[in-house]
């Protein structure tokens, strides 16, 4: 169990940082607007590019045997990317007044961020029981 049970630990660890640090970057980007791409998705130059928000999920790591070796995140675009937005002054904004701002829900990425929270102190419990039980194992045969 040892080094393998804190790799994995440490690896999911790891993906709820940057689980955790993908939500926030939806949040801090969530006002930032930008121009109504066209169909292609390309916006007309001098335009503004809107924020495209990101969901992350998890996915388990296999060894060449098979054998779990952790967790990694993978981040996949919100989609819709934007919802149109009512700001005629923007110079963003196209003939209608409407500007493209990141689809982000701000209270879907909070229950994220606690539940990233809840699995990063998961896994550390893990990495902290398991060094108990090494040193219990130690202290048994010294």
């Amino acid at each position: 169990m040892s080094i393998g049970s804190t790799a994995t630990a440490l690896s999911g660890a790891l993906a709820q940082t940057q689980r955790l640090a993908g939500s926030a970057n939806n949040v801090a980007n969530q006002r930032s607007t930008g121009a109504i791409p066209a169909a292609d998705g390309t916006v007309q130059p001098g335009q503004t590019q809107a924020y495209q928000a990101q969901s992350f999920g998890q996915t388990a790591v296999a060894g060449a045997n098979g054998q779990g070796q952790g967790t990694r995140v993978v981040a996949r675009p919100t989609t819709p990317a934007y919802i149109p937005e009512y700001q005629p002054d923007s110079p963003d904004a196209n003939a209608d007044g409407l500007v493209a701002a990141p689809n982000v829900d701000p209270a879907a990425e909070r229950v994220d961020q606690i539940g990233s929270l809840r699995a990063f102190q998961a896994n550390l419990a893990v990495i902290r029981t398991q060094d108990e039980m090494e040193r219990s194992a130690i202290d048994t045969l010294a």
